[in-house]
């Protein structure tokens, strides 16, 4: 059995999934990202697979999404993807912090994973915080500059111009958040991907090149970093994928 329960933390939403019984018992703790348009409940089925191998899990709701919604279309948000993210992370130091304060996380064994948007998330956080042990990234991108200059290059050119100021700010203050740019940062610590070589949405290539950076330049930083290819895989991740991202925790978190 688990137990659930929404709570707020400042403007962020959040669900906590704990085993029943240990809602107040120091866990390992697993954060969840989920992706662009969806909200925290759409990693419901990957919590409950957590909690009943013994993790707290906190699914925080990202900026415009979910009860942190108003009422503006998505569409109208496209060029606030990447502040969305950086927010997400920069979010993600106080929520620990108050959680830790209740003596509900425990700082030497928390994890964090996503799908997507949320991917990309889990892999800024491991750039930003040194304090989180180990990561998984589904169908994201640890290589947010490269992706978003690919994005931009979707653009009609007269938009890229229009936006032009917009999209050199957002690129220089990615490069705070960007993995392969930052590489060392990893430190030793374990970090999974999982991507189909099919996914028009994020494309697999970026995971694909930062693998053959870390591979051609190894170091010990980087020694822990594994990636899952699904030959055809589309945008989506599979059943699979989520309970291999258990074992996963299982394995460096417990």
């Amino acid at each position: 059995m688990i137990s659930i329960e929404e709570r707020q933390f400042g403007a962020v939403s959040t669900l906590i999934v704990t085993p029943s019984g240990q809602e107040q018992t120091l866990l390992p703790t697993v954060f969840v990202y989920h992706g662009w348009t969806h909200r925290k409940e759409s990693e419901l089925m990957l919590a409950n697979f957590l909690a009943k191998a013994g993790f707290r899990v906190v699914l925080p709701d990202a900026k415009y999404h979910g009860k942190r919604h108003g009422s503006q279309m998505f569409s109208e948000l496209m060029f606030e993807f990447w502040q969305i993210v950086m927010q997400s992370v920069d979010e993600f130091g106080p929520l620990v912090a108050a959680l830790q304060a209740e003596g509900l996380v425990d700082p030497e064994r928390i994890g964090v994973t996503g799908t997507s948007m949320g991917g990309i998330t889990t892999d800024a956080i491991l750039a930003r915080y040194p304090n989180v042990k180990v990561g998984v990234d589904k169908i994201g991108s640890p290589m947010p500059v490269a992706f978003a200059k690919w994005q931009t290059s979707q653009l009609p050119q007269s938009i890229q111009e229009r936006y032009q100021d917009q999209i050199e700010t957002t690129l220089a203050d990615l490069a705070e958040y960007d993995l392969a740019l930052n590489a060392e940062r990893l430190a030793g610590r374990p970090l999974h991907f999982y991507h189909g070589t099919a996914d028009p949405m994020v494309p697999y290539q970026f995971t694909a090149d930062f693998i053959t950076q870390i591979t051609e330049d190894e170091t010990p930083a980087t020694s822990q970093v594994t990636l899952t290819t699904e030959n055809n895989g589309q945008h989506k991740v599979s059943d699979e994928a989520q309970l291999d991202t258990v074992t996963f925790m299982q394995a460096h978190l417990k």
